[in-house]
């Protein structure tokens, strides 16, 4: 299987996963920066991670539904993807987490960004870069302000599906 019918799997069973516009744009930061350790909050079937780990990252990865935590371990395995998954309510899950990361990708429950914005923070390695997905839900509302006004983040936002936010921790 590749990443293309993995795509298409999902999107018939309707297993919610990003776009492809933000895939390419996961793939091209990944490519670019070629991470050794990347944090994902909302694993899904791990399509995402998949893309995270694709350059050999060690990935860190936390999910609340165990159901579907079994098979992103299951797609991580047929992808030779070096993944833990740790499964529970991320906001509770992180404080497991440990080190610094040079990507974090955020994609779990939107009224919860920016409750666990300050603990990414925490653990972004200095000139890491934090990807938020679905930034333009209503729910991302403070979320984005918060990411806009940080002194230590560069934010710019990426209107593609529904909406990225790249930030550069300085």
């Amino acid at each position: 299987m590749d990443l293309k019918q993995l795509e298409r799997e999902c999107l018939r069973r309707g297993v919610p996963i990003i776009g492809e516009e933000e895939s390419q744009i996961l793939e091209f930061f990944v490519e670019l920066l070629r991470p050794k350790k990347v944090l994902e909050l909302g694993t899904a079937n791990g399509y995402s991670g998949i893309i995270l780990g694709s350059e050999g990252a060690k990935l860190t990865t936390l999910e609340i539904d165990k159901k579907i935590a079994a098979e992103a371990k299951e797609n991580f395995t047929k992808f030779n993807i070096d993944a833990k998954i740790i499964v529970g309510d991320a906001l509770q899950t992180i404080k497991e987490v440990r080190g610094k990361f040079d990507i974090i990708f955020l994609d779990f429950t939107k009224r919860n960004y920016n409750k666990i914005l300050p603990v990414l923070f925490e653990k972004l390695n200095n000139k890491g870069i934090l990807i938020a997905d679905d930034v333009l839900f209503d729910k991302c509302k403070d979320f984005k302000e918060s990411v806009l006004s940080h002194p230590k983040l560069k934010t710019m936002f990426i209107r593609v599906g529904h909406g990225l936010s790249v930030s550069i921790k300085k």
